[in-house]
C-alpha cells in the first residue's frame, strides 16, 4: 500500500523547527508530556471556539469561524510532534487504523 501523506515528514520538520524556536524564545522545557500536555490544551482551546462558534458561550460569535480553524491548526501540529518526539510513525499508524478500511469497501462493493 502506498504511503497516505508522503509529504508528512517533511512537513513535521518544519512544524519542529518553528517548535524548537518557540522553546528557544521563551525558555520553555518541551520534554516528558509536554507536548500530550500541549495537546489537551488546545483542544481547550477549540472547545472554547467551538461554543462561541455554536452560539454557546457567552463569548462573542463574532471571528468564532476563525479561532475554530486556527485552533484545529494547532491540535493537528501538536499532536504531529508529539508523534515525532515519542517515534510514532503517523503513516504507518493512518494506514493500519483508517485506510484498513479502503480494502473492506473495497470488498463490500464487489459482494453487494
Amino acid at each position: 500500500m502506498a504511503v497516505p501523506l508522503p509529504e508528512l515528514e517533511p512537513f513535521i520538520d518544519r512544524l519542529k523547527v518553528i517548535s524548537d524556536r518557540y522553546g528557544k524564545v521563551y525558555d520553555v522545557d518541551r520534554g516528558g508530556d509536554w507536548h500530550l500536555l500541549k495537546v489537551q490544551e488546545e483542544m481547550g482551546e477549540l472547545t472554547q471556539a467551538y461554543l462561541a462558534m455554536t452560539g454557546r458561550s457567552r463569548r462573542d460569535a463574532e471571528g468564532a469561524r476563525h479561532d475554530v480553524a486556527m485552533e484545529m491548526a494547532d491540535v493537528i501540529c501538536m499532536v504531529m510532534l508529539m508523534a515525532r518526539a515519542e517515534g510514532i510513525d503517523l503513516n504507518a499508524a493512518i494506514t493500519e487504523k483508517w485506510l484498513k478500511w479502503e480494502e473492506v469497501m473495497r470488498q463490500e462493493t464487489q459482494t453487494a
